[in-house]
């Protein structure tokens, strides 16, 4: 009888559309190639106009992608990094803190790790620098994603659907003379960034600081963080970006070859 009440309460306070956005998902997980909406419908016995709804809605959240020219729907890769994150913040950061560590004693600038959280970066962890005077960011503070070093990391060695519906989505509030608000000259940027695996921020947010990031990039080349070193733009000089990037991409590159990368 105990058993019975708990599947009636069950029953109850279930939500029939999320466990059918959820039986989607698992079905297209099976098959890689994506799959019409049609069949969807007909294979998980669910009514046309439900599954089409559904599906446009984690579409437009992200979690599937539609592609026009097979009229199919496949998942992204936004489900894998949530559940990534979910679970492997803390092993993220104790993977990268001999790499961090490495590039904070040779360059004595504070070094930190973040990731992506919806439409902003966010600080996993900081190692400050070992000058008397250094820039400090606390774990858990918020970044922004167009006029940051780690933000540009993340953003360029995304999907062009996740990117577009980022920029699309974010405001690209312009801090001083050097904030790049247009579209255009940032995805003009990605590409570099991407080709390089090494961002730049030209004290694009506070003036006097400079940053230099690189991604770390999952076995599938997901962007599930970055690495970056923050410091005033006197002891991080512009001649001097050339080879504080290749250091810091050699950090990041060293855990994204643990995490099983094919890029690096």
């Amino acid at each position: 009888m105990e058993t019975k009440k708990h599947e009636n309460e069950g029953s109850r306070y279930s939500v029939p559309n999320l466990e059918r956005a959820l039986k989607i998902m698992e079905l297209l997980s099976l098959h890689k190639e994506g799959l019409i909406t049609a069949y969807i419908a007909k294979e998980l016995a669910y009514p046309k106009n439900s599954v089409f709804r559904i599906c446009n809605t984690l579409v437009n959240t992200g979690y599937l992608m539609y592609r026009s020219s097979t009229q199919k729907l496949v998942l992204t890769r936004k489900l894998f990094a949530v559940g990534y994150r979910a679970i492997s913040e803390d092993n993220i950061v104790q993977l990268a803190r001999d790499a961090m560590r490495t590039i904070r004693d040779e360059f004595k600038e504070t070094v930190v790790i973040g990731t992506l959280m919806e439409k902003d970066g966010v600080v996993l962890e900081e190692m400050a620098g070992l000058h008397h005077f250094n820039f400090r960011i606390e774990r858990g503070a918020k970044f922004h994603l167009h006029c940051t070093a780690p933000g540009k990391a993340i953003l360029a060695h995304l999907s062009k659907q996740e990117q577009d519906k980022l920029l699309n989505s974010i405001e690209l509030t312009s801090f001083n003379q050097n904030t790049i608000t247009d579209i255009d000259v940032l995805k003009k940027q990605f590409e570099k960034i991407k080709s390089e695996r090494i961002a730049y921020d030209y004290a694009e947010q506070i003036v006097g600081c400079h940053c230099i990031s690189a991604p770390i990039l999952d076995q599938y080349n997901y962007p599930i963080a970055a690495i970056w070193i923050t410091g005033p733009s006197s002891r991080l000089p512009l001649e001097k970006y050339p080879y504080y990037g290749t250091q810091i991409k050699k950090a990041a590159d060293s855990i994204s070859n643990i995490l099983g990368c094919t890029l690096v």
